[in-house]
């Protein structure tokens, strides 16, 4: 039976991505999901969560092998997303997803800033060999993050997930990425931003 995970921080630079705590739910953080931008992008009716909706959301996540990480402002504390991840420990592989929810902190960067940390974690603490994705083909911000950070596109499978907002048939793309080319990525693209150090 896997044991839980110790806490987990990681430093990276301006933000800080550490193990979410049902001390982190509030009002603030459901409200993200009734904002039209993350409902459409994660594919998820439009409707704002209660803060006992966002515990029992934090409860699902045993923190063994499902993980639940938050990424926060450093300066301020505040939680800005999420990170999941469901490891398939057998296969040395996980499932990782991301969320920006704090609208003011979209597209500005964050992502890409909590990269060389949080990937230095998955491979080389974690010790996990494949890191796995999937994106809806219209989600044009995190798909061109991805092949911008090293991942690689294995297929796209036409008319894979039904659309909640129209009933539509989405395309949807998955992607992977192993430890030796994020190794090889990040020789080739040294961070600019957080010092990557991971602390358990």
């Amino acid at each position: 039976m896997p044991t839980p995970i110790e806490a987990i921080h990681i430093d990276c630079g301006t933000y800080v991505v550490r193990t979410i705590t049902l001390g982190d739910a509030s009002e603030r953080v459901g409200n993200w999901m009734g904002d039209q931008k993350i409902a459409v992008m994660l594919n998820a009716p439009r409707k704002a969560w209660s803060k006992s909706e966002v515990e029992s959301y934090i409860r699902t996540f045993d923190q063994k092998s499902r993980l639940l990480l938050g990424v926060f402002d450093k300066a301020s504390g505040l939680l800005l997303g999420f990170l999941t991840i469901v490891i398939d420990r057998p296969n040395s592989r996980a499932v990782v997803n991301i969320i920006i929810g704090e609208a003011d902190y979209r597209d500005k960067g964050v992502t890409q800033d909590i990269t060389p940390g949080f990937r230095d974690f998955f491979f080389d603490t974690l010790g996990l060999k494949t890191m796995l994705a999937t994106a809806l083909a219209y989600n044009r911000p995190i798909i061109h993050y991805l092949l911008k950070t090293g991942w690689t596109l294995d297929k796209t499978i036409p008319r894979r997930v039904k659309s909640r907002t129209d009933g539509s048939m989405i395309d949807l793309c998955y992607f992977s990425h192993t430890r030796e080319a994020w190794h090889a990525w990040k020789k080739a693209n040294p961070p600019q931003g957080g010092t990557g150090e991971a602390k358990p």
